[in-house]
């Protein structure tokens, strides 16, 4: 009987975890696209107002690594991912900090700057714990990541003030047309 309960809610985790790593990786192609890193075609949505591109890409994508690779591998990528953004959004926080002390702010983070660099040791250390296969893996798909921005990305992007985007969005027919 408790083998049972804990089956059911094991199945319904994944579900839980599958329904919010396809939210949240669509809206991050979305707004990628929608400023220039990915290209445009991504920030398409329907009448409804859903990337419904993105999410057929991100469904079928998702299906075909669980079907193909063995699922620990799928998940020590997806940690060591999801770690690593800790790690970086961590690091931006200090950093945002201290470079716009004055800039306005809804929040005040206490014990600043603790807070941030334990939750920088605490994923630093819980990355340590995975397997060097799967170090390799997330370098691979970094690299990947890198080359996209440095070919696509940079040139394309709203905060480079010479790409086609910007320039478009600060010339005289843009302000008209808001």
């Amino acid at each position: 009987m408790i083998a049972t309960i804990i089956s059911v809610f094991a199945v319904l985790s994944i579900l839980t975890v599958m329904l919010t790593f396809l939210l949240g990786v669509t809206r991050v192609w979305f707004s990628m696209s929608r400023d220039g890193l990915l290209p445009g075609w991504f920030a398409k949505t329907d009448k409804s107002g859903t990337p419904q591109r993105v999410t057929w890409i991100a469904g079928v994508a998702s299906a075909l690594l669980a079907g193909v690779f063995p699922i620990k591998a799928v998940a020590d990528l997806t940690n060591i991912g999801i770690l690593a953004a800790f790690v970086v959004v961590c690091l931006s926080v200090i950093i945002f900090r201290y470079k716009r002390p004055d800039a306005p702010r809804t929040f005040r983070l206490p014990l600043m700057p603790l807070v941030p660099a334990f939750g920088m040791l605490a994923s630093g250390f819980l990355m340590l714990q995975l397997h060097w296969e799967t170090w390799l893996r997330f370098g691979g798909w970094l690299v990947i990541g890198l080359i996209i921005y440095f070919t696509y990305g940079r040139r394309h992007s709203l905060m480079n003030p010479d790409s086609p985007r910007h320039l478009a969005s600060q010339s005289p027919d843009a302000a008209k047309s808001d």
